[in-house]
């Protein structure tokens, strides 16, 4: 456990440190609109698209981010600004580039009715704060290497963004293009790497060293996603990655917070290497998600995951987090093949309420439970230790490939630790 206090006091830290970014830039976005400087540009409902945004506001973020420069900053002052023609991307040299409101989120609204995504990052150092994102047909924020560095190849090198921030927004009514009529691996097809959820509201998709910060996600298809791939796509590691002080609220088809190893190569499936992880390629390990709320959502309130062969979401922690009713358990992991890894995972000093409402079709298991543990092939063990659990039938429901380390309170539980066996495949 020393480890985990280590990292949860590393993450404390960092918090810290991010609230004291967040203050400054807010203080630096008030003077610089006292006077127009190089580096600045501003957005306004008074503005016209034309010249550079520095000496007059323009009228749209996508037309200042054409002008925009690496390290400058685009200040959006109160009002709302409709998207047009998938505009508001972050280009690869944007590097550092700040986004921020000057009234902050609940004034500057980004209304992406039409459009795939409201904002998509795919430069690394970029911070973004302080906006209302809504409407989008996908993801609400997207931070993703650009396409054309995608590997190819099982030998190509992977894609990775560093350094993004997203903090402070309120990312609301997105994944329009969700088809509740279809079953929900076709329910998103306008999704590359998601059609189950089309990428929640913030999705970091082959992200590493970044940071969510205090946002709010709300009735979203799912909330907040961190992610190496999906469906067989490769893209590349999301690691040491920090999600904090957010909440994730009655997003009401899938996950609250998610980490789900959907990259194929990270896991060696052949060779001398066969099970073994391959963090430099690919993987979703050794993020810290911490003193979050995720409450009301379709699926889990928090979820570790590995769909299939290959697929690897190992060394998480999960602390000081709180979740309740939510469709399935409040803490959930879920290893659905071999040749995976989804060990050293830490579910710490949380607190679980009423969970699996909806009951969970993978474990079998229908009653509430507040902590839900499933490998069906590979030996996994996992650290369970200081959680608070009330008001279930089942604390903890594990099957038998899962070794539980540490010792938790329950309060009106009836079954403080079940071992069910899973339903045949």
């Amino acid at each position: 456990m020393d480890i985990v206090k280590g990292g949860l006091a590393a993450a404390a830290l960092t918090l810290g440190t991010a609230g004291m970014v967040l203050v400054g830039s807010a203080e630096s976005v008030a003077s610089a609109q006292e006077s127009p400087r190089a580096g600045v540009l501003v957005v306004a409902t008074t503005g016209a698209d034309r010249g550079s945004c520095r000496m007059q506001a323009c009228a749209t973020l996508g037309y200042a981010l054409t002008q925009a420069g690496a390290g400058d900053r685009i200040v959006i002052e109160p009002g709302t600004y409709a998207e047009v023609g998938d505009a508001n991307v972050v280009a690869p040299a944007l590097t550092g580039l700040s986004i921020t409101s000057a009234g902050g989120a609940r004034n500057t609204v980004i209304d992406a009715s039409g459009n795939a995504t409201g904002l998509r990052i795919e430069a690394s150092g970029v911070s973004v704060g302080g906006l209302t994102v809504e409407n989008a047909k996908l993801e609400g924020i997207l931070a993703e290497p650009p396409m054309s560095s995608w590997p190819a190849t099982p030998a190509s090198p992977p894609a990775n963004l560093t350094g993004v921030t997203i903090a402070g927004n309120i990312v609301t009514g997105n994944d329009q293009a969700y088809d509740t009529k279809l079953p929900p691996t076709a329910a998103c097809p306008s999704s590359l790497t998601d059609a189950d959820d089309c990428g929640e509201g913030i999705h970091l998709l082959g992200v590493s060293r970044s940071r969510v910060i205090g946002n709010e996600v709300d009735h979203n298809v799912g909330g907040i996603l961190v992610s190496d791939g999906g469906f067989g796509i490769a893209v590349g590691p999301a690691a040491h990655n920090l999600i904090a002080g957010n909440l994730s609220l009655d997003n009401a088809f899938d996950c609250g917070i998610t980490l789900p190893g959907h990259d194929p190569f990270g896991v060696a499936t052949s060779g001398p290497n066969t099970g073994q992880p391959q963090p430099a390629i690919a993987g979703v390990y050794d993020n810290i998600v911490i003193h979050n709320v995720s409450d009301g959502n379709g699926g889990a309130g928090l979820l570790d995951a590995a769909p299939y062969p290959g697929a690897a979401s190992y060394d998480n922690v999960f602390a000081g987090n709180s979740a309740s009713g939510n469709g399935n358990a409040g803490f959930t992991l879920h290893a659905h093949a071999p040749e995976q890894d989804v060990n050293g995972v830490s579910v710490v000093e949380n607190r679980f309420g009423a969970n699996n409402l909806l009951g969970d079709p993978d474990t079998g298991v229908t009653a509430s439970t507040g902590i839900m543990l499933l490998s069906v092939a590979v030996p996994t063990s996992t650290v369970i230790a200081g959680n608070r659990v009330s008001d279930d039938v089942n604390g903890i429901a594990a099957n038998d490939l899962v070794t539980v380390r540490g010792h938790n309170f329950f309060s009106d539980v009836t079954n403080p630790l079940v071992t069910y066996t899973p339903p045949a495949a």
